[in-house]
């Protein structure tokens, strides 16, 4: 059985002789916190002021565990996965990058910056098997970090193996703000969405931008361009653009699901909303041999 650890962050947590490593990245232009098990920022704030990526007032660290909040890694499939024009039931959910215990490259260790790896020899065949390009895929994974003024997170899959490999996957960044409620999301008019709290069904933004009411709000936007999250409580915009993605999954659970989730407080569903450059479903992303995919986002603060 798993057990699992509340973490006071900055902090370096032991589990017998398993330990879950928080590593404190400061420079003068910004800082953040990235958890070693699933190469995970857990928060982020430019030049010291307010948090931009947000983080609950608890964290969960534990074998097999995701973190909450921050950017999880979502590969090699998303939320319980999809192929052939149906949802699957593949574990864990949103794929094992997230709770799998990723290796720094030292090279790249400085105020600014950290790298992380993984490689397919470090998955079991099980769990490998479940790729939507079918058993014993060969990859090389590589999570670029880089912390400033603004904050860079990139996705890079690398196929080192002899046959394609198709996988989904997603940088499912939590923004903290002052009340999403007060939150609108600008650069989605006239754009058509999946609605994942309706079944999937297919819509259109034809007004904007997104607002929130309390209610669930889960949807996969055909979007590939730059978004604005304007939060009104805190008095600023976050300008968030991405690359090698032509989706954008907004969410945020709303007061109902919220309160009901089991490692958040009752009300912190107020303090986020999660904009995530996605490859997802029908936009599931296929590696030839020797050949590789980077899929990243950058955000900053206007």
């Amino acid at each position: 059985m798993s057990r699992r650890t509340v973490a006071t962050l900055p902090s370096i947590l032991g589990q017998m002789s398993n330990a879950y490593v928080i590593r404190n990245i400061v420079n003068e232009d910004g800082s953040a916190l990235v958890s070693d098990h699933g190469a995970h920022v857990i928060n982020w704030a430019p030049d010291g002021g307010t948090p931009v990526i947000w983080q609950p007032k608890a964290v969960y660290l534990g074998e097999g565990t995701a973190i909450r909040g921050g950017i999880p890694v979502i590969f090699p499939w998303f939320g319980k996965g999809y192929e052939q024009g149906h949802a699957t039931d593949k574990r864990p959910k949103h794929g094992f990058a997230r709770v799998s215990d990723w290796h720094v490259d030292p090279d790249t260790l400085t105020d600014r910056h950290v790298r992380y790896t993984l490689d397919s020899d470090e998955i079991d065949a099980d769990t490998l098997a479940q790729f939507i390009s079918g058993p014993d895929p060969r990859f090389h994974a590589e999570v670029d970090i880089a912390v400033g003024r603004e904050l860079s997170v990139v996705l890079t899959v690398e196929n080192t193996g002899d046959a394609p490999i198709t996988y989904e996957a997603a940088l499912h960044t939590y923004f903290r703000v002052g009340d999403v409620r007060c939150t609108r999301i600008a650069g989605l008019v006239d754009t058509r969405y999946l609605d994942s709290a309706d079944g999937f069904a297919e819509r259109e933004q034809t007004s904007g931008p997104l607002t929130f009411d309390g209610g669930m709000v889960d949807r996969i936007y055909y979007s590939d361009g730059t978004l604005l999250i304007e939060d009104d409580a805190l008095h600023r915009t976050i300008k968030v653009e991405k690359s090698g993605s032509s989706q954008t999954v907004v969410w945020n659970p709303g007061e109902e699901a919220g309160n009901a989730i089991g490692d958040m407080m009752d009300g912190e569903w107020r303090d986020f909303v999660c904009v995530e450059a996605a490859a997802n479903r029908d936009r599931a992303i296929t590696v030839e041999p020797s050949d590789a995919h980077t899929l990243s986002q950058t955000i900053r603060v206007n």
